[in-house]
Parts: C-alpha cells; sequence; structure tokens
C-alpha cells in the first residue's frame, strides 16, 4: 500500500495531519513576533499586516479548522445514520485548504497573497461544508439538531474568514474585529460546545458504571443563545454589557460540567481531559464577565486573558483530548495505549495558565510569561505531532480500511 493511497484513506488523516502542521507553523510565526516584542531578544519584524491580526487570522480560521473538518467528515454522517464521506468530497476541501494557508504563509513576505490565500481557503471551505451539507441533507433520520447547528457554524466561520480577507485586503480594523468576533463565537464556540455536548456524554456512559447520559436541550440553547448575543454586542462596541449573556453562559457551563459528572471522570485519563477542557469553557465565560463588569464600572481588567482562557483553555485543551482519541480510535490502536496525551495535556494546561498570567506580568525579557507560553505551546504540540502525526502516513495495524 502506497503513501498516497494510504493518507488520502480517511478524511481525518489528511485534515489532522495539516492541522498538526498548522499548530506549529501558526505558533512559530507568532513566537518569532513574541521575541521581538515582549521578549526582546531582536528587533520587530517588519510584517505586511498587523501581528495580531494575522495571528488571530491564524489561529481562528487558520488551525482549528483543520481539525474540526477532520472530525465533522468523520463523526457528522454517523451523527445522521449516513455512509462515510468519498474521497471525492473531502480531497479537494482539503487540497484546497491547505493551498489557501501555503499561500498566506506566503503572504507573510509578498502582502497581497494574505487576503488572496484567504479567499482560496474559504473556497476549501466551502467544498468541505457542501460535502457536509449534502450528507445531512440526504437523511431521514429525526435527529439533526446538532448536525444544522455546526453546518450553520460552519457557514458564519467561513463567512467571517472572506471578512477577515477583505479587512486585511482594505486595512480596517473594523472589519477585522467582526471577523474575530464571529470566529469566536458564532464559529468556534458553537462547534466545539455542540461537538462536547454529544459527545462528552456518550464517551461518559462508555466508561463509566451507571453514568445518566444527561442531554437536557434548555442549557444547550442557553449557551448558544449567550454566544450570540455576545457577538452581537461586541460588534456593537456595547462591551460594558457583556457581562449579561457571559454570566449566565458560564454558570450553565460550570452547572454541565458538575452535571455530566466530572468527579467520575477519572477513570479514564483521556475521558478526564474531555471533562477538565469543557471547565474552561465556563471559566472563560466569567473572566469575560467579570472583565465586562469593570468596563461597566469604567474600569480596565483582565486583558486578553479572558480571551486566552477560551482559546488556549477551551478550544485547545478540548482540541488535544479529541484528536487523539479520533486518531487512536480510527487508526486501529486501543485508545488507553496513549502514554503521552495525559501528560501533554497538563501540561499544556500549564501554557494556558502561564498566557492568562502574562496578562499581569510585568517582566520583559527572555522570561517574559506570553513569550514563554509561546515556547510552551510548540513544546506541547511538537511531542504531539511526533508521537501521532506518523500515524497519518502507516497503514492500520489492524490491516483494516480506513
Amino acid at each position: 500500500m502506497n503513501l498516497r493511497h494510504v493518507f488520502f484513506a480517511a478524511p481525518h488523516r489528511v485534515m489532522f495531519f495539516a492541522g498538526g502542521l498548522q499548530a506549529l507553523f501558526g505558533m512559530a510565526f507568532w513566537a518569532s513576533d513574541l521575541g521581538a516584542r515582549y521578549a526582546g531578544l531582536y528587533a520587530p519584524l517588519p510584517w505586511p499586516a498587523p501581528a495580531t491580526w494575522l495571528h488571530a487570522a491564524l489561529m481562528l480560521y487558520g488551525l482549528f479548522t483543520f481539525f474540526i473538518f477532520g472530525f465533522l467528515m468523520t463523526a457528522l454522517p454517523k451523527w445522521v445514520a449516513q455512509g462515510p464521506l468519498e474521497q471525492r468530497q473531502y480531497v479537494p476541501a482539503f487540497v484546497v485548504l491547505a493551498a489557501g494557508w501555503g499561500l498566506f504563509y506566503a503572504g507573510l513576505a509578498a502582502a497581497p497573497l494574505l487576503p488572496l490565500g484567504m479567499l482560496v481557503a474559504a473556497a476549501g471551505w466551502g467544498l468541505g461544508w457542501r460535502a457536509l451539507f449534502a450528507s445531512v441533507h440526504s437523511s431521514i433520520s429525526e435527529h439533526k439538531t446538532h448536525a444544522w447547528v455546526v453546518l450553520a457554524a460552519l457557514a458564519g466561520g467561513g463567512g467571517g474568514l472572506v471578512l477577515f480577507a477583505a479587512g486585511i485586503a482594505f486595512t480596517q480594523p473594523a472589519l477585522v474585529a467582526a471577523a474575530i468576533e464571529i470566529g469566536l463565537w458564532l464559529f468556534l464556540v458553537p462547534v466545539f460546545f455542540t461537538v462536547t455536548y454529544r459527545m462528552l456524554p456518550f464517551f461518559s456512559g462508555s466508561v463509566i458504571r451507571g453514568y445518566d447520559e444527561y442531554r437536557g436541550r434548555t442549557p444547550y440553547w442557553i449557551v448558544l443563545g449567550c454566544c450570540a448575543l455576545h457577538a452581537a454586542l461586541a460588534v456593537g462596541e456595547l462591551r460594558a454589557w457583556l457581562w449579561l449573556p457571559d454570566l449566565a453562559g458560564g454558570t450553565t457551563a460550570l452547572w454541565l460540567s458538575w452535571r455530566w459528572q466530572l468527579r467520575k471522570a477519572f477513570v479514564s485519563h483521556l475521558l478526564a481531559m474531555h471533562h477538565l477542557a469543557g471547565v474552561w469553557l465556563g471559566v472563560a465565560f466569567l473572566l469575560f464577565a467579570a472583565q465586562s463588569l469593570a468596563a461597566f464600572a469604567g474600569s480596565g481588567w483582565g486583558g486578553r486573558a479572558p480571551l486566552h482562557a477560551l482559546t488556549v483553555g477551551y478550544f485547545a485543551s478540548i482540541l488535544v483530548g479529541m484528536a487523539t482519541r479520533v486518531t487512536l480510535g480510527h487508526s486501529g490502536r486501543l485508545i488507553s495505549s496513549d502514554v503521552w496525551a495525559w501528560r501533554l495535556f497538563w501540561l499544556f494546561q500549564g501554557v494556558a495558565l502561564l498566557r492568562i498570567g502574562g496578562e499581569w506580568a510585568t517582566e520583559l525579557g527572555a522570561f517574559n510569561p506570553v513569550w514563554l507560553s509561546a515556547l510552551g505551546w510548540l513544546g506541547v504540540f511538537g511531542m504531539w505531532g511526533r508521537v501521532h502525526l506518523p500515524m497519518f502516513l502507516k497503514p492500520r495495524p489492524d490491516g483494516r480500511a480506513g
């Protein structure tokens, strides 16, 4: 069996492989910038657009997207009782997405390629969305709510990427700011939360004896509604009122962590990773609420700490757990065989705390926490990639297809 046949045998192989590389390339870019601005190791580098814009584009739309498509192209057809996607459905999406972000990196040296690359990536995004939509639309299953929610979120994310490209092309901070809020609250949080809401009770029930697989609808819609309201208030520059949806969203998310019985999850390391990552959503919501209340009182607090509790704490922690589970489960390996994931997960919690704490650090130089957190990210994902990326290039050890 040749390498090409193995690599393209399943959607999670191509998408997770690209996502693993993006986790390294995207943060290597950011670390190179922080090394100048925060660590003071060399002169600031001349980027063709504000470095924070480039960082946001890569992290919100360039990194998590590959893992999301890899997971959904594997799981979403099963959610709606459909067969697996064919190569003609997922390979073009992967190729165009990868080409788009390749152009984006080339744009770091040639500015016109930045928005062009993002538009090409958006085209690949559309191809992936169309494949998933076709699977859901043709299904006769009566249980498609979660599938439609993630499809709507993916559509919003694709639109946000186009908006981001326009913001960079025309140097419009307002468009970039709106694209960031869309990427966070109308794309990533709804997708990650829906996956958590659907899969965490199932995973727990398969491990914990006598587990009550709670999936009440009310908390689910409360959190999604809070996301939509947060996005609307943020885009409308009404941040002093964000505490209203954020307090409700944070309280609901933490209640769900309790209801899903976090305390019992430690019977399995991988299960505990999913549960612990879910706690970060509630924490992030409450940090945003505290920041908004401070703004309501006329003062500033927290900087980007709430943002990184959400992105590094919640998104990336969920990513480590879910990508590990899918990689092992769909490569014919025992999920319990991974001795690295649990250790890397805890190291990554240190990375999240380091980045959040960096908002209150005054120490500059090589020991700046923001700079060190970028290096920590590279270290953790470097070790994760060293263990797991080769699996996408090898046949399943059990001899099965996929």
